[in-house]
């Protein structure tokens, strides 16, 4: 066996070899003579004048190792950025999720009480208190005998079963995370994905067909959001909450809005209608004839145009209809994290543990600390239902209302707030550069067939001047 540096040393040489034979090979294309340069030359015809005309690095062919020189650029005046920054823009920086400061601490101990947690396990809590207030209330005044009794208790059991009692919390805890952030995962890969197909079918489709897309399309983020929610009488008293609505509203007819209230599952519809819609868009000679003006059945096409048109289909609706799986992909994992749960028997197991271990700390404190066992049995146990409630709420990260409903806290995880952006993404026309097309942000159905290129037109017009 060789050493490590023996080892060391054979990598070494090859990686000098290689960088040796690329200078060489570098040297020889920049160093190229006559008919190598015009080969390059020839190749860049096809070129538009503004590429053809931007900044190269060239060799001299008269010196071997000549130095590079740079043929000056004439393409648009740039742009002057310091200017530009001054100006307001549609959006100064992307919206950042509430966190924690440390220097909060003393207004999240002020709201202990106010805390929809705290409530939530109130009832354990107090169950825990009394039984403390019960014990040394006994033991202090009407039973001599429990005297004795927790007079020979020592705190021993529960030292060596703590250690237990905390890994089935943190377990439970940390499970319960999992669920979570996996839930926060896939409502990223949504947002994504809808940007992605968004960006195809603005490009790619055309007319009524590219609006009604971008319509299912818009809305589809809500209608999964509605489909995994379940119904709560503060925060989800209705069956689409005023976020979804708005994000919703004047993206479908109702001829539409039936066929989606009719089926077992809205948002696999709504991935059914988009495929139906790609499908036809991708089928319809005459329209595709017309936006390749190709007459009106292709019969103004050559060759090579034909094969070119069929390339761009099959390259536009691969694209779109992998984005389509993965919705399907995304809305069976959200359904999983609602559908299931963490085993009942280890919550119960949790649960009777941790109640158990709390009713017995009474008994073995009351004899050292007489009445001052009480506030230390209630703040212990508040710490330990605390851990155990935290996950329990974030079990189910979609239902999170159904725990904390009128918190301002039921959108944990910021699914609501993106919605309206998901739609504001959907429709935006840009880079579109017709006025009328850019009101609102683009936020209406046109059926206009418009340029999505037409800002790389004004680019050249501006490098040909």
């Amino acid at each position: 066996t060789l050493s490590v540096e023996v080892r060391m040393a054979r990598v070494m040489r090859v990686l000098a070899v290689a960088s040796a034979s690329m200078a060489v090979a570098s040297g020889f294309m920049i160093n190229a003579p006559g008919p190598a340069l015009l080969g390059a030359r020839r190749i860049s015809g096809g070129m538009s004048a503004g590429v053809r005309k931007s900044t190269m690095l060239l060799g001299s062919p008269n010196k071997k190792g000549g130095a590079l020189t740079v043929v000056k650029s004439s393409g648009p005046a740039p742009a002057n950025w310091e200017a530009w920054a001054e100006k307001a823009p549609f959006y100064e920086t992307t919206t950042t999720a509430p966190r924690y400061q440390s220097q909060d601490w003393l207004l999240y101990f002020s709201t202990l009480f106010t805390s929809p947690v705290f409530w939530r396990i109130f009832s354990h809590l107090l169950a825990n208190t009394l039984f403390a207030v019960l014990v040394w209330s006994a033991y202090t005044f009407w039973w001599p005998a429990l005297n004795t009794f927790c007079a020979g208790l020592t705190t021993v059991p529960h030292s060596l079963t703590a250690g237990a009692l905390g890994l089935l919390l943190v377990f439970r805890t940390n499970t319960a995370y999992d669920r979570f952030w996996e839930a926060r995962k896939l409502w990223g890969a949504l947002v994504n994905y809808t940007r992605d197909i968004a960006r195809i079918a603005h490009v790619h489709l055309t007319g009524y067909e590219r609006e009604h897309f971008l319509s299912c399309l818009a809305i589809f983020p809500s209608i999964l959001l509605q489909h995994l929610q379940r119904l709560e009488p503060i925060y989800r008293p209705t069956l689409l909450s005023k976020t979804q609505l708005a994000a919703i509203s004047g993206c479908l007819g109702d001829s539409d809005v039936n066929l989606l209230w009719k089926s077992r599952n809205r948002p696999f519809t709504l991935i059914k209608m988009m495929t139906a819609i790609l499908r036809k868009s991708n089928t319809d000679v005459k329209e595709l004839s017309r936006r390749w003006k190709g007459g009106d059945a292709g019969e103004n096409l050559n060759a090579f145009e034909t094969r070119m048109m069929q390339a761009a289909l099959i390259s536009e609706r691969t694209v779109a209809e992998r984005g389509l799986t993965e919705f399907c992909n995304i809305m069976g994992a959200c359904e999983r994290i609602v559908k299931s749960s963490i085993p009942t028997s280890y919550s119960r197991h949790a649960s009777r543990f941790l109640s158990m271990w709390c009713f017995t700390l009474p008994l073995v404190l009351v004899h050292t600390l007489k009445w001052k066992m009480i506030p230390v049995v209630a703040i212990i146990c508040w710490m330990l239902f605390v851990i155990e409630e935290v996950g329990h709420i974030i079990e189910d990260p979609f239902n999170i209302h159904l725990m904390v409903a009128g918190s301002g806290q039921e959108d944990e995880l910021r699914i609501e707030a993106s919605l309206g952006v998901l739609r504001g993404d959907t429709f935006e026309r840009i880079p579109a550069t017709a006025p009328h097309l850019l009101e609102n942000s683009g936020n209406f159905i046109t059926p206009e067939d418009y340029d999505p290129a037409a800002f790389h037109d004004d680019y050249v017009k501006a490098a040909g001047k």
